[in-house]
């Protein structure tokens, strides 16, 4: 694995709502960072963004799996291009799920300049993290998905 990508995962293996100022060790000033459910601009941005995420979440883990890049890649601490990376990240939030352990899969496209991430988009099922983790929504949804598939 790259030393861009190992920074990155080390980064999100330590990341909890105490440590959130860490992003700025990997992100550019302006990094653009998108998922399913936000699109913030911006290291200040994001950085409230994940303190948000994180406020309520009892405990978060990633695994990562299959990194790719990134391509262009120069000397340690001024890579560039474009990298992916795929995960499984495993929550536990009180309100979600009855506190039991949620698992999502996802991946990360991210794209470097000198070392920093300057676009992160993830990729995930938003109802699999949030949406069928709350029992009305869930009921729904599972009707939903019964109807179409």
């Amino acid at each position: 694995m790259s030393p861009a990508l190992i920074r990155v995962c080390r980064l999100y293996e330590k990341l909890d709502k105490t440590s959130t100022e860490l992003l700025k060790s990997v992100y550019a000033t302006d990094i653009t960072f998108r998922d399913p459910l936000h699109e913030v601009q911006g290291i200040r941005a994001l950085n409230a963004y994940f303190a948000e995420l994180y406020a309520n979440v009892d405990s978060i883990e990633f695994a990562f799996h299959q990194p790719l890049g990134p391509l262009n890649s120069g000397d340690e601490g001024h890579e560039s291009g474009l990298a992916w990376l795929s995960w499984t990240m495993t929550y536990r939030h009180p309100r979600l799920n009855r506190g039991l352990d949620i698992t999502v899969e996802g991946a990360s496209r991210l794209e470097f300049h000198e070392g920093h991430v300057i676009h992160h988009r993830d990729f995930f099922d938003a109802g699999e993290l949030l949406y069928e983790q709350l029992p009305v929504l869930r009921n729904v949804i599972g009707l939903l998905k019964r109807r179409l598939g």
